[in-house]
């Protein structure tokens, strides 16, 4: 994917932002950082539009974790680390930035109120930087589909073109999957998120199903 397609997706991330930004008298995108991908592409986006001063990366603290904490998955801890630490910054707005594929199948949504690359399917991320992210559960259901492109191609018919027969491309075992965990995150879908819009059906602008 070009540098051109990428300043076009960034300057839709960064007008959507910037309203963000104005609407919560808020100064700063305090953006979730786990070191993957799509954290790296929407920072990029982010400080491109609207400069590195405006733009705080909230990475895991470090130090000695609350023993209370230890039962609980490491990966986890680590996003709830994350989020408790960007809403201490009174000046900054939180934001995720988990991809369009990981948002649809991953669960509720994160509860931050700006999730940048939302409309980005992972294969794009991949396009963009090289690499996606997204739970192990999302992970495995791209490798049984027969890869992360196979994947998104058939969500993009069945979620964006509304073809209610594209899920029959995947394995069948794969396709049930892909309903079971959509199914699981409708409820979320329906609390509304700030989502720059860059395809036809774009989480809680209008896939609110």
């Amino acid at each position: 994917m070009s540098d051109a397609r990428e300043r076009r997706i960034g300057e839709v991330v960064g007008r959507v932002a910037r309203q963000a930004l104005a609407d919560y008298g808020r100064s700063r995108i305090a953006l979730l950082d786990d070191g993957g991908p799509e954290a790296e592409l929407a920072a990029r986006m982010l400080a491109r539009a609207l400069g590195d001063e405006a733009v705080v990366r909230v990475a895991e603290a470090e130090g000695e974790m609350d023993p209370l904490l230890h039962a609980a998955p490491p990966e986890r801890v680590g996003e709830e680390t994350r989020r408790m630490r960007a809403r201490l910054l009174d000046d900054a707005l939180p934001a995720h930035p988990a991809n369009k594929t990981a948002l649809l199948l991953g669960g509720s949504l994160p509860p931050e109120p700006l999730l940048p690359l939302g409309d980005l399917w992972a294969g794009e991320v991949a396009a963009l930087i090289g690499s996606w992210s997204a739970s192990a559960d999302v992970r495995a259901l791209a490798e049984a589909a027969g890869g992360v492109e196979v994947l998104d191609a058939a969500l993009r018919r069945w979620i964006d073109q509304r073809e209610p027969a594209a899920l029959a491309s995947l394995p069948a075992e794969a396709a049930e999957r892909v309903r079971r965990l959509f199914a699981a995150g409708s409820a979320s879908r329906r609390n509304p998120r700030l989502v720059p819009k860059l395809g036809h059906r774009t989480l809680c602008v209008d896939l609110s199903e």
